[in-house]
């Protein structure tokens, strides 16, 4: 990337910068040159290749999850399922301070995640992150911003009880997240080794989704789905669902579910926004990741 130099305070930044990170002082060469060397963004398009794969993957999915004919193929694939919300509870674990490792449980079924004592360490070396990240972007007021934000919500959740909700959610919360990503990966197409991989990718997130939509749906709808999910682990609302409700939301076990499945709707939505607007938010993390050199 070409750069330039601030002729006020001599910090060096990209050439595409119209004014300075650090002073906020007009740049010279970048506004002479602003049009030639950054044109004005435009939002990335969706080719043929990821309708074909995002149109063939949710036809897919749909099937497999919602179709009786596939139940045994359903069945094959739910230990991604499994792994990506065990996966979804260990980063939540480790980000405060718990020592978590997934595994499968093999009494009940599922998955289960084992979490250590609280390290008051490891939250420490998230909070001399923190301080780190901003002492590197002190001279740059916007994303100090960003970053304080970020500091604060966590020392916030992390000296409460509301980092243990986090926890327990980011199990489906995971699924959602990875849903996401596979697919945005499906979406925008980049990165990959084969073309195959994008109609997989699709098949992936959107297998994710429908499984969490069609369980919400039954926890809604159906008491029987209630009873035996309140039954499952031995009983004792050992579930994440239950233990939300009861823990944190005075025992509103329907609001909890119904959350989960509006929340269930957005991944298509937010990967294609992602993908859509890759070119503004690309260049928004080139202005908040500016710092002295």
């Amino acid at each position: 990337m070409h750069h330039q130099t601030c002729p006020h305070c001599q910090l060096r930044q990209p050439l595409t910068q119209t004014s300075c990170v650090r002073c906020g002082m007009p740049l010279p060469l970048g506004w002479a040159h602003h049009e030639a060397w950054q044109p004005p963004l435009e939002a990335e398009r969706v080719d043929r290749p990821g309708y074909q794969s995002i149109l063939g993957g949710a036809g897919l999915a749909a099937a497999v999850v919602f179709l009786p004919f596939f139940g045994f193929i359903s069945f094959l694939l739910h230990p991604l399922v499994t792994l990506v919300h065990e996966l979804g509870h260990t980063l939540a674990g480790w980000l405060y301070g718990y020592p978590s490792i997934p595994a499968f449980d093999f009494v009940y079924g599922g998955g289960v995640t084992l979490h250590q004592d609280r390290q008051w360490l490891l939250t420490g070396l998230w909070l001399a992150a923190f301080a780190w990240l901003l002492y590197c972007f002190r001279r740059n007021p916007g994303t100090l911003l960003v970053i304080s934000s970020l500091a604060g919500a966590y020392i916030t959740t992390a000296a409460t009880s509301w980092h243990e909700a986090i926890v327990i959610a980011m199990g489906h919360g995971g699924e959602l997240l990875f849903a996401t990503v596979f697919l945005y990966r499906a979406w925008s197409g980049t990165s990959l080794v084969h073309a195959l991989e994008r109609p997989i990718y699709a098949f992936a997130g959107f297998y994710i989704q429908f499984h969490d939509l069609r369980f919400a749906f039954e926890l809604l709808t159906s008491q029987a789905a209630r009873l035996d999910y309140e039954d499952a682990k031995g009983g004792g609302h050992w579930m994440d669902f239950s233990r939300l409700a009861d823990e944190f939301f005075g025992g509103r076990f329907l609001l909890v579910v119904l959350a989960f499945f509006v929340t269930c709707l957005l991944p298509p939505l937010i990967a294609w926004l992602l993908h859509h607007y890759r070119p503004h938010w690309q260049q928004w993390l080139v202005n908040r990741l500016a710092v002295e050199t």
